[in-house]
């Protein structure tokens, strides 16, 4: 029992850090753009909530992978553990101006497709070794 949840444990927190991974890489990818080409405010807004929907699928997928288990309640942990993280950094670093109810909804919305990607990915079958002649 005791390995099982150190097993589900480290697989939350993988997905977690693949997640936070994929968004600074993203960051800095859109920062370099921001330098290049100018980009509205709209459109940093749209990048930055597309950031958040690729890292929830990534983190989803690294702590679920096709055939895993419990891929909902996994999915749902890992992107609700992500986007709290993002506002506690946004907050820590200066970022004050939110609405706890958005930021609420914002979490809860991630924690959905978190665990719709769960989900799906736990219901693929898994993937077999390449045959060899």
């Amino acid at each position: 029992m005791e390995k099982n949840r150190a097993q589900a444990l480290a697989s939350v927190l993988k997905g977690l850090l693949c997640a936070v991974v994929l968004t600074l890489l993203l960051m800095v990818g859109v920062a370099a753009l921001a330098l290049g080409v100018r980009i509205s405010d709209g459109m940093l807004t749209a990048l930055n909530q597309v950031m958040k929907l690729l890292s929830i699928l990534l983190g989803a997928a690294v702590a679920v992978g096709r055939g895993g288990r419990r891929g909902f309640l996994t999915g749902m942990t890992v992107a609700m553990l992500y986007m709290t993280v993002g506002y506690v950094c946004y907050v820590a670093l200066g970022g004050n101006a939110f609405v706890v109810s958005q930021m609420l909804g914002e979490i809860l919305i991630g924690g959905a497709l978190g665990a719709v990607a769960g989900a799906v990915l736990s219901n693929l079958p898994e993937k077999r070794g390449r045959r060899t002649a």
